[in-house]
């Protein structure tokens, strides 16, 4: 990845079309996982939607579900839409898919890099929940695949701050 740089009209980084692959998977993978969860009924079954969707009232778990009826299928959409838009991002007009094509450029408005990193940290919620990253950053599990995952997720940060930096100035 390049980082991200921000012109006057645009947000742009230049990615190795294996890294937009991985990108554009993980953002499909997640919009398919709230998508097929539907209506969830209550909090608590599913620890991942409970990161993606929590209550809004940890106190009263008829207040929550409450709020969560009248909220819950429009800002599922809203996060099944950026990451379906994020996805494409990363599909490229460079060729993601091409195993010719040396690189793939992401190129963002503001209001698309702003989107890009709500589903971004949609995407490292998924992965912090799934191995078990604690308080302090650490997963509390191991193995070669938790270590994968965790190599993933820090690099996700890495991409979500270079992100956060071009929007800022």
């Amino acid at each position: 990845m390049s980082g991200f740089r921000r012109n006057a009209e645009r947000i742009t980084a230049k990615f190795d079309p294996s890294d937009a692959k991985l990108m554009a998977d993980l953002a499909r993978q997640v919009a398919g996982l709230i998508a097929e969860r539907g209506d969830r009924g209550e909090s608590g079954a599913d620890p991942v939607l409970d990161r993606l969707l929590p209550d809004a009232y940890r106190d009263s778990p008829e207040d929550a579900a409450e709020f969560r009826r009248f909220t819950e299928t429009e800002l599922a959409d809203d996060k099944i839409a950026g990451a379906i838009s994020l996805a494409e991002a990363f599909d490229g007009e460079d060729g993601a898919s091409s195993p010719t094509s040396r690189t793939v450029t992401v190129r963002f408005d503001l209001p698309q890099a702003i989107a890009a990193l709500r589903s971004l940290t949609d995407i490292r919620l998924v992965l912090a929940t799934s191995i078990g990253i604690n308080y302090e950053g650490i997963p509390t599990a191991t193995g070669e695949a938790i270590a994968v995952t965790y190599a993933i997720y820090n690099w996700l940060g890495a991409v979500q701050d270079s992100l956060v930096r071009a929007v800022d100035r």
